[in-house]
C-alpha cells in the first residue's frame, strides 16, 4: 500500500510534470504562443493536472476485477440537427454518420447478446460534444466510437482514418483539430462548459491532449484493428492511427476512438459513403475489430479471435441481408463472395501459425512445472490488465501475468538458471524493453532474489 501511494502522490506527478515542461519547451520552439495564452497556462494546466490525477486514482481502485467483460458500448454518430458536418455532392456528413452507426449497433445487438449498446443520438438531433462523453461516463461505457466522415480542399484525397485522444502533432493533425473541434460555437456558454478550451489556439489543443492518456494504449489497439479491417478485408486505403485533440472524447473515462470513415470531398468515397451497402461494409469493419479487441481484453488467444473472426466474415453476404435487410443485386454479391474467397485461404494460413506459437509457448510453459524455483524477465506493470496477446508485447512470446496488489506485472520465460534468464534480458532488452529485469518464483511465487540464492544453496531445487 505505501508503494501505490508513494507512486501516486510522488512519482506520477513528477512524471506528468517533466512530461509537461517538454511539451512547454516544445510550444515554445514551434508554436509562437502569444501573451495572452501564457497568461491563462497555469490555470489551465492546474485543472487539467487535477482532473487527470482524480482519474488515476480511480481508475486504480476499479482495477480490482480479474474477469474483465467488455459489456456496455457507446455508439456517437457525430454532428446532427441544425450541425451538418461536412457537406457532400449529394449528402451530407451527419447523415453518413447516423447511418453507419446504426448499423454498426445492430450487427453488435445481432452478434453479442451480453453487449449493451447505446446511441448518442439515433435520429437527426443535435447533441453538445459535452454531453456525448457525459452518455457515455454516466452509462459506465467499455468504449466509446465516434463516427464521422472527412473532407479535404484537394479532391484527390480519400482512404479512412481512426483518432484518439493524444499529444502527437502534425500541422494538418491540429487544422483538423479545429475543424472538428469548431462545433462547440455553435453551443451557448461553451467557453465555462469546456473550461475556456478555444478551438484556434495550439496550446489548449496541447493542454486538452493530456485527457485520456490513462486509455491511450487500448485506445490505439482498438484503433489499429479498425484500420486492419478497413485496409485487409474493405480493401480500403488506411490514412492510419492518428493523435489529435477532439472533445467529444474530451472526459471519457474509458477507451475511446473517432473513426473518420472517407472523404465526402473525394468522388469516389462520396459514392461508396452515400450508399446503403456501403455504409453497411464501414460498419461491418468497425464490427469486426469490435470483436478482435472484446475477444482480446477478454482472454481469448489471437488463433481462437482470427478464427472467428474469419468465420464472421465468411458469412458476411448473408448476415447483411439478415440483420441489416439488404437488398443487393447479383453483380454485388458475386463480388462479394469473390473478396470472401479471396481472403480464406491466407487467413487459414494466418490462424494455424498462430496456434503453432500457442502450442510451442504452452511446451515451454509446461517445462517449468518440473522445476520448483524458476526466473523469469519482468518487463512491465501497469494498473490496468494487458491482454497477454497486446500488441504491447509483440516480438515476444510465453507472457506470464501475476499480481501484487492493485497492480498486475508482467514477465517472460520460464529459466532454469539466473544465468539462463540473464541471457533472455539481454534479449529482451534489445527487443525495446530497457527497464526489463530478473525475477525469482519458488513453488508458483515471486521471491527475493536473495531467497532464491538460499533455495539453490540449500539443494531445494
Amino acid at each position: 500500500m505505501f508503494n501505490l501511494v508513494f507512486k501516486l502522490i510522488i512519482l506520477f506527478p513528477l512524471e506528468i510534470s517533466f512530461k509537461f515542461m517538454n511539451v512547454l519547451i516544445k510550444i515554445k520552439q514551434n508554436l509562437r504562443v502569444n501573451t495572452k495564452n501564457n497568461a491563462h497556462f497555469g490555470q489551465r494546466w492546474t485543472s487539467v493536472f487535477l482532473m487527470f490525477l482524480t482519474f488515476f486514482a480511480t481508475d486504480l481502485q476499479a482495477q480490482d476485477k480479474n474477469n474483465f467483460k467488455v459489456k456496455t458500448l457507446v455508439i456517437d454518430a457525430g454532428h446532427g440537427g441544425h450541425d451538418p458536418g461536412c457537406l457532400g455532392a449529394s449528402i451530407k456528413e451527419k447523415e453518413v454518420c447516423l447511418g453507419v452507426a446504426l448499423k454498426l449497433g445492430k450487427l453488435v445487438e445481432d452478434y453479442f447478446k451480453d453487449v449493451k449498446v447505446i446511441y448518442t443520438r439515433d435520429s437527426d438531433v443535435f447533441v453538445k460534444l459535452m454531453d456525448r462523453a457525459k452518455i457515455a461516463n454516466k452509462n459506465k461505457a467499455d468504449l466509446f466510437i465516434s463516427i464521422h466522415a472527412n473532407s479535404a480542399q484537394n479532391k484527390s484525397a480519400y482512404g479512412t482514418e481512426t483518432f484518439v485522444m493524444g499529444t502527437k502533432y502534425t500541422d494538418r493533425n491540429l487544422e483538423l483539430a479545429k475543424r472538428e473541434n469548431s462545433v462547440i460555437l455553435l453551443e451557448k456558454d461553451y467557453e465555462k462548459n469546456y473550461e475556456g478550451y478555444d478551438p484556434n489556439s495550439p496550446m489548449t489543443n496541447i493542454l486538452m491532449g493530456l485527457y485520456q492518456q490513462e486509455y491511450l494504449e487500448s485506445s490505439i489497439n482498438f484503433a489499429s484493428k479498425i484500420e486492419h479491417q478497413f485496409q485487409s478485408r474493405n480493401k480500403r486505403k488506411s490514412r492510419g492511427v492518428r493523435q489529435r485533440v477532439l472533445l467529444v472524447m474530451y472526459r471519457t473515462t474509458m477507451p475511446s476512438v473517432l473513426v473518420e470513415a472517407g472523404f465526402l470531398s473525394n468522388k469516389k468515397d462520396h459514392k461508396l459513403l452515400k450508399d446503403n451497402l456501403g455504409q453497411a461494409e464501414i460498419a461491418g469493419a468497425i464490427f469486426r475489430a469490435f470483436l478482435e479487441y472484446k475477444r482480446e481484453m477478454e482472454g481469448s488467444t489471437s488463433s481462437q479471435i482470427s478464427k472467428e473472426e474469419a468465420l464472421v466474415y465468411s458469412q458476411w453476404d448473408s448476415t447483411l441481408r439478415r440483420v441489416l435487410s439488404l437488398k443487393m443485386d447479383t453483380a454485388e454479391v458475386v463480388k462479394l463472395d469473390a473478396k470472401i474467397k479471396a481472403d480464406s485461404d491466407s487467413v487459414q494460413k494466418s490462424i494455424a501459425s498462430k496456434k503453432a506459437v500457442e502450442i510451442k509457448n504452452d511446451k515451454e510453459k509446461a517445462k517449468a512445472v518440473n522445476h520448483d524455483l524458476i526466473f523469469r524477465v519482468q518487463i512491465t506493470s501497469s494498473s490496468k490488465k494487458i491482454p497477454l496477446n497486446s500488441r504491447k508485447f509483440k516480438g515476444l512470446s510465453n507472457i506470464f501475468e501475476y499480481k501484487v496488489s492493485t497492480v498486475f506485472k508482467y514477465s517472460v520465460g520460464n529459466c532454469v538458471t539466473q544465468v539462463e534468464a540473464l541471457s533472455l534480458q539481454k534479449k529482451v532488452k534489445k527487443a525495446g524493453f530497457k527497464d526489463a529485469f530478473v525475477v525469482a518464483f519458488f513453488n508458483g511465487k515471486r521471491v527475493s532474489m536473495k531467497k532464491a540464492r538460499e533455495i539453490i544453496s540449500k539443494g531445494k531445487n
